[in-house]
C-alpha cells in the first residue's frame, strides 16, 4: 500500500503546484486566456479533492456544478463576433486548441463527482466503491478516458524533453529560460494534470 499512497501524495503536491501556477498567471497577467486559466484551476482543485476526499469539505453536487461551469464558461468567447467587435478580445489559437481537451477532462470529472466519495486507490470497501463509480461512468468509458489522458501526457512529456525546431519562435524562450520558460511551464502543468487524470481513472477502473 505504500507505493499508491506515495504516488497519490506526489500527484496531490504537483496538482497543488498547478493551482498556484494558474493563480499566479492570472494575477500577473501572464496567461493568454483568463477564462480558460480559471477553468483549469477549478479542474485542478477538483482533482486534488477527488484524490484526497477526506480533506474535501464541498458536497459532490457542488463539484459537479463547478466542473460543468468550468467547461461552459470559456465557451462564451468562442462564437465569432461581427462588425467592429470582431477583433475585440480575440481568442488565442493555443487556448482554442486546448479548450476541447479541457471539456473532456471537466466532463469526466463532473460525471465522477456525482458518484459517492471514494479513495481511488482502493482499500476497505473497494468493491462497493468501484460498483458505485461504474454506475455513474461505464468501465469501458473509464478505460477510453484513461487511454486518452495517457496519450496526452506522453505527447506532453515528449514536447518538454525534445528540442524545438530552430524556426519555432518558442525555441528562443526555451534557450533564454530553459525549463522555466513560460510556455514550457504551462505545458508541464497540463501534462501533470493529464497524468493525474490517468492515475485516477486507472484506480477507478
Amino acid at each position: 500500500m505504500r507505493e499508491p499512497v506515495i504516488a497519490t501524495a506526489l500527484l496531490i503536491a504537483l496538482t497543488g503546484w498547478c493551482v498556484l501556477h494558474g493563480v499566479s498567471g492570472i494575477a500577473g497577467g501572464r496567461c493568454a486566456d483568463r477564462r480558460l486559466e480559471a477553468a483549469e484551476i477549478v479542474m485542478a482543485l477538483a482533482v486534488v479533492a477527488m484524490m484526497a476526499p477526506a480533506f474535501d469539505p464541498l458536497p459532490q453536487g457542488l463539484w459537479a456544478a463547478l466542473l460543468v461551469a468550468s467547461a461552459a464558461w470559456p465557451a462564451r468567447r468562442r462564437p465569432a463576433r461581427a462588425g467592429r467587435h470582431q477583433d475585440r478580445d480575440p481568442v488565442p489559437s493555443g487556448a482554442r486548441a486546448h479548450y476541447a481537451h479541457h471539456v473532456v477532462g471537466a466532463s469526466a470529472m463532473a460525471a465522477l463527482a456525482v458518484a459517492p466519495k471514494h479513495h481511488h486507490t482502493g482499500g476497505a470497501g473497494g468493491t462497493g466503491v468501484h460498483e458505485a463509480v461504474h454506475a455513474a461512468v461505464p468501465a469501458w468509458t473509464l478505460f477510453l478516458l484513461a487511454a486518452y489522458f495517457l496519450a496526452y501526457a506522453a505527447v506532453g512529456v515528449a514536447s518538454l524533453l525534445l528540442p524545438r525546431p530552430a524556426a519555432d519562435p518558442r525555441s528562443a524562450l526555451d534557450r533564454a529560460f530553459g525549463p522555466l520558460a513560460p510556455l514550457r511551464l504551462v505545458s508541464a502543468r497540463r501534462t501533470v494534470m493529464a497524468i493525474g487524470m490517468f492515475y485516477m481513472l486507472v484506480g477507478m477502473s
